[in-house]
């Protein structure tokens, strides 16, 4: 939970918006190797993997039999049938791609206890990288990947982040960490780049402003729902096509909204708190947090279609807490 008068966090937030701001927080990172890597993962994701070149990479979700979101990752092209997908969740990954195997020809494991990720975010972070890295990131596009070195350390950089700002993650094996993350410190004393220890502000606070939702604020909704539909190509097969074409000539029956919280403070609402409309359930509350450039508590909720009106009046909770609805982009 964060507070408007919390200073540590606002300044570890606004060194991110404003300048440079690093930490390390590795995800779940899942190999994908085998002749078939390519087919196997364009079948378990509703985006073209194939469509990604060598040193490319996608966001993506993947779906259920229902249509329904059950994981959203960066799927990272490595290198010929040769994939990285990082997610936050790689056992719950295994055990779906175990169930899904079938007669492709691939193999997969868990390498996160083997790697770790650093996190350079921030306006700055370009000027930053260039004075880490032996190589220069000014031409690495965004979602793409590519091998370079930290002094005598081999990394790989990978341009994206879960901020809204420009950003790098950087990438080495376990044994490499201390001596990448003494290169981060030093460096960046010169970027006057703020470490950042506070996990809510840099998986939540930032990301939410810029309306990146978590799996948790999507899951078991389909990615029509959640605005995604740019993300899903209809033109190959995937798991959950019949039923999210289905669900696409329906219509949405709810959809993940941004909300604006009124009151000053957010300690009484909590997940799966309900929204009301005029007294009546509309929706229920995925996630809440304080905002600290638009100075604001804000959340994600799932509300229901007639109510998913941007500048809808609702209260949340038993205790009628006005909020309300948005775009889920609150810049």
């Amino acid at each position: 939970m964060l507070f408007k008068d919390d200073s540590v966090a606002r300044a570890q937030h606004q060194a991110v918006r404003e300048n440079v701001g690093w930490f390390q927080w590795t995800h779940d990172l899942v190999e994908v190797t085998g002749a078939d890597a390519d087919k196997f993962l364009d079948y378990l994701f509703v985006n073209n993997i194939y469509k990604a070149g060598i040193g490319r990479t996608k966001y993506t979700t993947m779906l259920n039999e229902d249509g329904k979101i059950i994981d959203d990752t960066i799927v990272m092209h490595m290198g010929e049938h040769h994939y990285w997908v990082s997610t936050l969740y790689a056992p719950q990954f295994i055990k779906w791609a175990d169930a899904h195997r079938n007669a492709f020809d691939v193999s997969y494991r868990n390498i996160t206890d083997d790697t770790v990720m650093f996190s350079v975010q921030g306006p700055n972070s370009v000027k930053m990288m260039n004075a880490l890295l032996k190589s220069p990131v000014d031409d690495l596009k965004r979602f793409q990947v590519a091998d370079d070195q930290i002094g005598d350390v081999s990394i790989k950089v990978h341009r994206s982040g879960f901020t809204g700002e420009n950003g790098y993650e950087i990438y080495c094996v376990k044994s490499d960490s201390a001596a990448v993350e003494a290169a981060i410190r030093e460096v960046g004393k010169a970027f006057d780049a703020v470490e950042l220890d506070i996990l809510e502000v840099y998986v939540r606070s930032l990301s939410m402003e810029k309306g990146y939702a978590l799996r948790q604020d999507m899951f078991e909704l389909t990615p029509y729902e959640c605005g995604l539909d740019w993300s899903v190509d209809l033109e190959k097969d995937f798991i959950g096509k019949d039923a999210l074409l289905r669900a696409k000539e329906e219509g949405p029956k709810h959809l993940l909204m941004g909300l604006e919280l009124l009151a000053e403070s957010y300690e009484d609402i909590t997940q799966l708190e309900i929204v009301y409309s005029r007294g009546i359930p509309c929706g229920f509350v995925r996630s809440v947090i304080y905002g600290y450039t638009v100075n604001k508590n804000i959340g994600f909720a799932v509300i229901d279609s007639a109510h998913a009106i941007v500048g809808e009046k609702v209260t949340v909770g038993s205790n009628d807490s006005p909020a309300i609805v948005t775009e889920k982009c609150f810049l």
